[in-house]
C-alpha cells in the first residue's frame, strides 16, 4: 500500500541550456525542500526536443542503472479531476534522475494541454504515485508553448 502524496509548490518559467549551448525553455514545479527528487517539469528546445518529465520520489530502480538498451515502456495514468488520461512513458537518462520518466513530443504537448485546464493532476506509474497542484501551471506552460520552437496542437 502506498500514501497519496500532493505537491502544493509553485510553477516556475526557465530558461536553461542543453550540452551544446542551445536554450531549452522549462515550466516546473516542485514541492519542497524535503522531497527535492519529485517533480513535475515541461520542456522544450535544444536537443530534448518536447518533454513532459515526471518524477515520484521512487528511490531505487529495478534493473542496470547503467543499461544501454533502450528503456522499455510502462504504464502511466494522469488523474484530472475532469478525467483520467493512459499513456506510457520511459525511464529518461541517467542525468535526469534514476526515477525520472518522461512523455516526448506531441503526445507530452497533449498531456501538458490537458495540465493547463485543471486544478491538479494525479500522475501514477505502477504502485507509485504523486498529486500536484496545478495552480499556476498555465502561465509558466504558456511561456514555454510561446518560447518553443516545435509547434504540437495542443488538447
Amino acid at each position: 500500500m502506498f500514501a497519496l502524496m500532493f505537491a502544493v509548490g509553485a510553477w516556475a518559467f526557465a530558461t536553461e541550456h542543453d550540452p551544446m549551448g542551445q536554450p531549452v525553455y522549462v515550466a516546473s514545479v516542485a514541492p519542497d525542500a524535503e522531497r527535492p527528487a519529485v517533480g513535475l517539469r515541461y520542456m522544450c528546445g535544444g536537443v530534448t526536443g518536447v518533454v513532459l518529465q515526471f518524477n515520484l520520489g521512487e528511490v531505487e530502480y529495478e534493473g542496470s542503472q547503467f543499461s544501454t538498451d533502450e528503456p522499455d515502456s510502462e504504464a502511466v495514468k494522469f488523474v484530472f479531476l475532469e478525467g483520467t488520461y493512459d499513456s506510457t512513458a520511459k525511464r529518461a537518462p541517467i542525468v535526469d534522475g534514476l526515477a525520472t520518466y518522461e512523455i516526448k513530443g506531441s503526445e507530452a504537448a497533449f498531456v501538458v494541454g490537458l495540465m493547463k485546464d485543471s486544478e491538479s493532476v494525479t500522475v501514477s506509474r505502477g504502485e507509485a504515485s504523486f498529486a500536484f497542484s496545478l495552480e499556476g501551471a498555465r502561465a509558466a506552460i504558456d511561456e514555454v508553448t510561446l518560447a518553443c520552437p516545435f509547434k504540437y496542437p495542443e488538447a
